[in-house]
């Protein structure tokens, strides 16, 4: 098996562009904490929650100074030029039942690797849920990365140091560009108090190690365990999160204020689940009620969250997209093929939400990114043969390309205010009835969750 822990000067090289794509692009803003937990030359297993397919991976490429080596789901190395490609990148198969009992024993191949990549103070990076969900939960957890931590301990005489790292990931959105991302790591395990158990009973050691990776990064990722209200706490963060913040005094400054205060939010709501179920069951229905209703109109919450619109502000939002458009019309003849196709192609192929932001990333800005801005600048040059134009135009081709994506955010804004307005004007029961809902909603939680406050179970 290739040794994938090398430094690769190839890799480095890329990794810098997906770095700055990844982190300033894809998503405008990111946010790590708890880097400082561990030093990068000790031998690290991360163990992050795994919810959006391969963009979980790069949130390690580009939050980490080593290279990190990935372990992936064998099918997906299925052809000698695949595997060559998966192996650049740093990735390892590990086979499951389903790939067939015969190459479970090739699995102990991988260990051995693991073992001695964590020996050479490397890092590996596994994703304990095995496979990736579409919910803000920590799933049961599989025993390949307790194993490995443990056989890399024993063939060391639990004397290697090693460090498993619980990390907590969490996306604004799944799929959409210029999101929000956050990634926490934990206070990391070490496993040299279960040598004896281990020696005693492997199953029993890999299991507490298990349950302590579930303990340690519960407070580092957004955790809903409730199916029956889960998408009610999901749109509450978006109705009522900000509201939940000021009225605790809680900060609002950055994503982790924001991460923090969902956190608390949320654990109110799971003891109110408990302690006043018919308020929740109601508030479940209005919540549910209000976006079917949201998106029978193709609105957002922030649309009745400050309407009505005066027309003062109707007029000026117009007056600022009417300047802003001939940049706005540069910016589309350069970059929507790169932006806007990709994503649409990303909804057509993947049936999966979660691999959708990974197709459109590797279409747009790990492929097509890089060689159409080359070529256009190229054609520029050659059409005006003046170095400092084919510079100056090399140089705004980015920079715009973002502009063109929060333009057309802005501008569906403005649409959805001005037909916001029109159905209030037109006296539509929906939008009257989309204003009294969200009131009720708020109303609601205030009392819920006040009363929680000063009468804590």
């Amino acid at each position: 098996m290739k040794k994938v822990e090398k430094f690769s000067i190839g890799y480095h090289i890329v990794r810098l562009w997906i770095n700055f794509s990844f982190k300033h692009i894809f998503y405008r803003r990111t946010e790590i904490r708890g880097r400082q937990k561990f030093k990068s030359n000790d031998p690290l297993l991360f163990a992050p929650n795994h919810q959006n397919a391969l963009m979980d991976a790069l949130v390690f490429v580009t939050t980490l100074p080593q290279q990190p080596i990935f372990l992936a789901r064998a099918d997906i190395f299925n052809s000698k030029f695949i595997t060559r490609l998966l192996n650049y990148i740093k990735m390892m198969p590990v086979y499951r039942i389903r790939d067939g009992y015969e190459n479970l024993q090739k699995n102990q191949e991988v260990f051995d690797r693991c073992t001695e990549i964590l020996r050479s103070g490397n890092s590996i990076c596994m994703f304990p849920e095995g496979n990736h969900g579409d919910k803000r939960f920590f799933r049961p957890l599989k025993k390949g990365l307790a194993r490995i931590a443990f056989e890399a301990e024993n063939q060391c005489d639990f004397k290697l140091g090693l460090k498993i790292v619980p990390t907590g990931i969490d996306y604004s959105s799944y799929e959409n560009v210029r999101g929000r991302l956050t990634v926490s790591y934990a206070d990391p395990i070490t496993i040299t108090d279960l040598k004896d158990l281990y020696h005693q009973d492997p199953q029993k050691a890999m299991k507490e190690l298990n349950n302590r990776i579930r303990i340690k990064i519960e407070p580092h990722m957004i955790e809903i365990p409730w199916e029956d209200i889960y998408y009610m706490v999901m749109d509450l963060r978006v109705i009522y999160g900000k509201r939940f913040r000021e009225l605790h005094h809680l900060p609002s400054k950055t994503l982790f204020d924001k991460f923090d205060g969902d956190k608390a939010m949320i654990r109110a709501i799971g003891t109110l689940r408990e302690t006043n179920p018919d308020d929740i069951t109601m508030l479940n229905s209005q919540v549910m009620e209000y976006w079917k209703l949201l998106k029978k109109h193709n609105f957002r919450d922030h649309i009745p969250a400050s309407a009505p619109y005066s027309i003062l502000r109707l007029l000026w939002n117009s007056f600022v997209l009417a300047i802003g458009f001939p940049f706005h019309l540069y910016a589309l003849i350069n970059n929507y093929h790169l932006f806007r196709i990709p994503a649409m192609l990303s909804r057509k192929l993947f049936k999966d939400p979660q691999f959708r932001a990974t197709g459109a990333y590797a279409m747009s800005m790990a492929l097509m990114m890089p060689v159409s801005y080359g070529l256009q600048t190229l054609i520029v040059g050659l059409i005006f043969k003046t170095w400092w134009i084919w510079l100056a135009y090399f140089f705004t081709l980015l920079p715009f390309g973002v502009y063109m994506l929060h333009y057309m955010f802005e501008n569906r804004k403005w649409r959805s205010r001005i037909r916001f307005n029109f159905m209030l004007l037109k006296k539509t029961p929906d939008a009257a009835r989309i204003l009294n809902l969200r009131k009720e909603i708020i109303s609601k939680m205030d009392q819920l969750t006040l009363n929680h406050r000063q009468n804590p179970k």
